[in-house]
């Protein structure tokens, strides 16, 4: 770490803290970033696949409660308008289904089965659809218009047939005549004439064809032209002829033109009929059809036992047998419809429950999405704050650290130059050679100040010694005292060499420091970086003190007067 630290300069350390920081914060701004990201595609996959899924469920829903609606109209109003809206509604239902499909795997499981069960509940309808329409839609249409048709007819010709009140009021005449002639009371011949007035209103009235009609008239006319004379001879002499004449022959043949036409209570039991076929429809209820089969077998028997003609008698009883086959193959349908629409209903009630599943479904898988994305939002949250502060810690960290590396060294030269001022430095400051890092420079150069220094005060110590030692031995009166100055000028001189050998061995590091630095040259072909020329220099300028210091050394030892020696 320190090799790599002197190798930088202080800005360059600097802007390393201040770049380690920022990326640190560029990695936070980055995990925030991922972090709204994921939360971004976490609702995006919300409102995508769940919310959608949702939707369409609601849609699905709603398009098969129309469906069914339209159903109940067309069951209840049989209008065939109501049929193409369970087909519209039902296609818009295969729509929102196979957008349902493509949302996601389990949805188009789910699809898959809406779409069996929803065509099955479709075929289920058109089987139904078919039926009524075979039926009759209205009373104009299907079997339903068939057996209506026979039985209008049937009812306008049982009203040919009805004459009972024409009958009734007949005899009322006839015996009205016999009461005048037992009698002898104008009243009866008044009332007489009050009762044909009747029998021509109702002859008038009545819906027997024209030619009956004017038959009655005409016997009706002659009957009271006749019985005008025969009234008043009863009323006068008494005499009754017992009772004959024209006007009975005219009554006589009124009786067998109405007996030709009169079918009893053919018009009533036709009604009858009629109504018991309503309440069939009406109701449906399975014992109604028998009763018309009852009320037509009564109709067969009253024609057969009428005096109408063969002819008349077939044309009825081809009407009513065509009306009684028609209406129990609407009876047989009745009960196929009902069948058809149970199967309808079984079918439907397996898709309901299906689509109220998906929507539940989507329901709880939409909740469960979103408390699933809060959560993780939470955790988020905390890893972003986690993140966060693990970012400022290394921060710190790195400021500590570099800070530490620019201040520890200066303190550390502070300390030196403080002794180096006041006293004598024993330390060095820790440098590596060759580092970039301005601190390290000052290291070096300071280093290089205390070594000059220490050999400046080692060599003056060692001069001042052999000066002092000269001094005594030119002073000396003794023996004794020689021998001592000889000492102490020996041991200054053992130090001067020490010395030297000091600046050989530093001449020879510098040399060696300039020959890998040429060497260095001429491998990268002459060129030279900024701290081979720096060092290179501070090599020259050493080993130039150092030759000067050799020179005068060399002077001061040319000077030098040779010493005295005493015999041992």
């Amino acid at each position: 770490m320190g090799i790599f630290s002197s190798k930088l300069r202080i800005g360059e350390k600097l802007g390393l803290g201040f770049g380690l920081v920022g990326l640190l914060f560029i990695g936070v701004i980055w995990h925030d970033h991922q972090v709204l990201r994921s939360v971004l595609d976490d609702y995006h996959q919300l409102h995508a696949v769940f919310e959608t899924r949702k939707s369409l469920a609601l849609q699905i829903e709603s398009e098969m409660a129309a469906a069914r609606e339209a159903e109940k109209d067309f069951l209840i109003q049989r209008q065939e308008r109501y049929a193409g809206k369970v087909d519209q509604h039902l296609g818009n239902l295969r729509d929102k289904i196979a957008a349902l499909a493509t949302v996601d795997q389990q949805s188009r499981q789910t699809a898959e089965e809406l779409q069996a069960l929803t065509a099955s509940y479709q075929e289920s309808f058109h089987a139904v659809a078919d039926a009524w329409r075979s039926m009759g839609l209205d009373e104009n249409s299907g079997i339903q218009g068939s057996f209506r048709s026979r039985i209008h007819r049937l009812h306008e010709l049982s009203a040919n047939y009805n004459v009972d009140r024409l009958y009734t009021s007949l005899l009322q005449i006839r015996r009205n005549e016999k009461d005048l002639a037992l009698r002898r009371d104008a009243s009866y011949r008044d009332r007489v004439r009050h009762l044909i007035a009747e029998f021509r209103q109702l002859i008038e009235a009545s819906e027997l064809p024209q030619a009956v009609k004017a038959k009655l008239l005409a016997e009706l006319a002659l009957y009271a032209r006749t019985f005008e004379p025969y009234a008043e001879r009863v009323l006068r002499s008494g005499q009754t002829d017992s009772g004959k004449g024209p006007f009975r022959d005219a009554a006589q043949r009124m009786e067998a033109l109405l007996d030709a036409y009169h079918v009893t209570n053919l018009e009533t039991n036709v009604l009858k009929l009629r109504r018991r076929e309503k309440d069939f429809l009406l109701r449906g209820d399975e014992s109604y059809p028998q009763m018309v089969v009852d009320i037509a077998r009564s109709i067969r028997m009253q024609i057969a036992s009428s005096t109408i003609s063969a002819a008349d008698k077939e044309l009825l009883n081809g009407l009513l047998r065509d009306y009684q086959r028609s209406f129990l193959v609407l009876v047989s349908r009745r009960s196929l419809i009902a069948d058809l629409t149970r199967q309808m209903d079984a079918a439907a009630n397996r898709v309901v429950p299906l689509i109220q599943q998906n929507a539940d479904q989507a329901n709880e898988m939409m909740a469960a999405r979103a408390k699933e994305i809060a959560e993780s939002s939470q955790a988020s949250v905390r890893l972003s704050l986690v993140v966060m502060a693990c970012a400022i810690a290394l921060a710190i960290v790195f400021a500590v650290l570099i800070a530490a590396r620019i201040v520890r060294p200066v303190r550390q030269m502070a300390g030196l130059l403080d002794n180096l001022a006041y006293g004598t430095p024993t330390g060095r400051v820790a440098t590596v050679h060759g580092g970039r890092d301005e601190i390290n420079a000052m290291g070096e150069s300071l280093n290089a100040l205390i070594d000059h220094r220490a050999n400046f005060l080692d060599w003056w110590k060692a001069s001042m010694n052999e000066v002092m030692a000269l001094r005594e031995l030119d002073g000396a009166q003794t023996e004794a005292e020689r021998d001592a100055a000889n000492r102490n000028l020996h041991a200054a001189e053992i130090a001067k060499v020490t010395q030297l050998d000091a600046i050989r061995d530093r001449l020879l590091q510098h040399s060696e420091c300039i020959v890998n630095i040429a060497q260095r040259a001429i491998a990268d072909h002459g060129k030279l970086g900024a701290n081979d020329v720096k060092d290179m220099a501070h090599a020259a300028q050493s080993i130039t003190m150092l030759l000067e210091a050799l020179t005068k050394e060399r002077a001061s030892v040319a000077t030098k007067p040779a010493p005295q020696t005493t015999a041992s």
